[in-house]
């Protein structure tokens, strides 16, 4: 097989494979869309939603008067990149998945901060937190006022989706909740109520 031959079989692989590639993540694109939408009309509140370029990319939401303890909430699907096989593999090995990323606004801001880490990430923190061993083998640090008050506040929704956690924070300032989850093992129905359990334990420290 000469040069040529090669190039145009490389070719036509790349092709089929973006294509491929392109069609299953609009495909699931739009299915996490419809699943996140049914999680967030729980919440009540005014929904805007919209696309991220397109299906194949991902989805951004925005609620506004959502119900206690949430003011608002901002919610980000963000598909894996499988169109560029180097890319994807790259990323897989960097353990980037689907993720839903939410910056959530409460109407009641708590004193004392937490930090959820899962054993995927490196974290350093200063010598001011305190930290523990979590569930799923998440790493928890907290500091401050009411910082032990959280954790244990937080404690049944990290037993429950725990697994499906790459990061959380919560902290004073707004955005008060920023976390970011893992679409993987799932989730879409595993966790159904994911949200509603995480408006639960923000509630019981209210």
């Amino acid at each position: 097989m000469n040069l040529q031959a090669i190039v145009i079989a490389i070719s036509a692989v790349l092709l089929a494979w973006y294509i491929a590639a392109h069609l299953y993540n609009r495909r699931r694109g739009r299915q996490l869309r419809s699943w996140l939408e049914a999680r967030l009309a729980e919440l009540g509140g005014e929904r805007e939603a919209g696309w991220i370029g397109s299906p194949a990319s991902g989805a951004r939401f925005n609620v506004r008067r959502a119900d206690p303890p949430f003011r608002r909430l901002e919610v980000t699907l963000l598909l894996a990149n499988r169109e560029i096989p180097l890319l994807w593999l790259v990323d897989y090995l960097r353990g980037k998945r689907d993720r839903i990323i939410i910056r959530a606004t409460l109407r009641s801001p708590r004193r004392g901060e937490v930090w959820v880490t899962s054993s995927r990430r490196s974290d350093r923190r200063g010598e001011n937190w305190t930290w523990q061993e979590g569930p799923h083998g998440l790493k928890i640090a907290f500091r401050g006022r009411n910082g032990r008050q959280l954790v244990t506040t937080l404690s049944p929704w990290l037993e429950a989706h725990g697994a499906h956690l790459d990061r959380f924070h919560w902290q004073k300032q707004d955005p008060h909740i920023i976390l970011q989850l893992i679409i993987a093992g799932h989730l879409e129905t595993e966790a159904e109520s994911f949200l509603t359990d995480l408006s639960t334990a923000l509630q019981a420290n209210s």
